[in-house]
């Protein structure tokens, strides 16, 4: 196997499992950004849509904690 690259530390895989899972966690039940199909004219419009919905959804679950 080749490295392609090599960790700075000691590597704790189950520190790092556990951080995933975390995030995972969080994720879970509501996404980033509502369920649905749709369309845009352009790559940055689509870009821009997403990015307002992933602040708009930050700001959601940063005000109800």
């Amino acid at each position: 196997m080749k490295t392609v690259t090599r960790r700075n530390g000691q590597a704790n895989p189950l520190r790092d499992s556990a951080i995933l899972q975390r995030t995972m966690n969080r994720l879970r039940g509501t996404g980033l950004v509502p369920k649905g199909v749709y369309r845009f004219r352009t790559h940055e419009e689509a870009d821009e849509w997403m990015t307002r919905q992933i602040v708009a959804t930050h700001a959601r679950r940063s005000s109800k904690t």
